[in-house]
């Protein structure tokens, strides 16, 4: 169960980004806050790790955190569902066949869906637009962003705060409504670190992979300021990299057509709050339509 934040805390947030903006805001974000659990089985340290920033600037992701935390929450070894690795769900996932998808260039069919709606949370929605993409594709209809968004931010205590989302708490809501998701966590509970084969074998097996990455790391962004950390979704293959959906883009025809080259994508995973942190989704009875320029 979630940690909910004090209320005396999202009291003083508010009144301070009233009263003084982002400078006297960011004041209150340098001290301490209190750690948020993981609905899953990681540890309270790198719950701590994943907690994301409260902040009014663009493009919110997860908060800097200690070096310490970081190498704690870093954990290789071999991919598990979060179904059976923790109190979740007991939604199976599928074990991976890399074969089920042969062709050497291919892209997940999934909606698109933007995270620049207008909204009030649109600077900090990035996780549950992706989210949305995912439960549209798998068939799971009606859910809007900030409905994702109010579900995950439940489950991490930060209902109403201008933050980003927590990975393992998007993983939640997924499985709340049906979509299993594998790889957030290594068999000894914590976080588990991607690499691009793994990805690769994902993407082959028909499940779209959510990797936590730098902003500023990916292709068109590199005048971004360093510090954002940002989600995308990767959909698909190519000869040296992957197809990726950006809820930042504002339509389809730029935000569904991303390419990254596997290297720069490893790197921009390196480097994100939590490296290598990413989730795989899936669905037993709803497999996603393929494209592929050899069909």
């Amino acid at each position: 169960m979630s940690t909910p934040v004090p209320f005396m805390r999202r009291i003083a947030v508010y009144a301070l980004s009233t009263l003084a903006g982002t400078a006297v805001l960011g004041m209150v974000l340098a001290a301490p806050a209190p750690a948020i659990a993981a609905a899953g089985p990681a540890s309270a340290q790198t719950a701590q790790a994943s907690r994301s920033a409260l902040d009014d600037a663009p493009y919110v992701g997860p908060d800097p955190v200690d070096a310490s935390l970081v190498a704690a929450s870093r954990v290789d070894g071999p991919l598990v569902d979060a179904a059976s690795s923790g109190p979740m769900s007991s939604i199976p996932a599928p074990a991976v066949d890399s074969s089920a998808i042969e062709e050497p260039v291919f892209r997940l069919s999934l909606p698109f869906r933007t995270q620049k709606d207008g909204g009030r949370w649109q600077t900090s929605n990035c996780g549950p637009a992706i989210l949305g993409m995912v439960l549209d594709g798998f068939g799971v209809a009606g859910q809007s962003t900030d409905d994702l968004r109010h579900r995950a931010h439940t489950y991490q205590g930060t209902v109403g705060m201008r933050t980003g989302t927590a990975l393992e708490h998007i993983a939640h809501v997924a499985e709340d409504l049906g979509v299993a998701t594998q790889g957030l966590y290594a068999s000894e509970g914590r976080f588990h670190s991607w690499t691009a084969d793994e990805i690769r074998d994902q993407l082959r097996a028909g499940r779209p992979v959510m990797p936590l990455v730098r902003l500023y790391l990916l292709p068109g962004y590199g005048d971004m300021a360093a510090r954002w950390g940002h989600y995308i979704l990767l959909t698909g293959v190519t000869p040296d990299g992957f197809y990726y959906s950006d809820p930042l883009k504002a339509d389809a025809a730029q935000g569904a057509t991303g390419i990254i080259a596997g290297a720069q994508l490893e790197r921009a995973m390196a480097n994100s709050h939590i490296p290598g942190q990413a989730v795989a989704f899936g669905h037993r009875e709803v497999p996603l339509h393929l494209w592929s320029p050899l069909r």
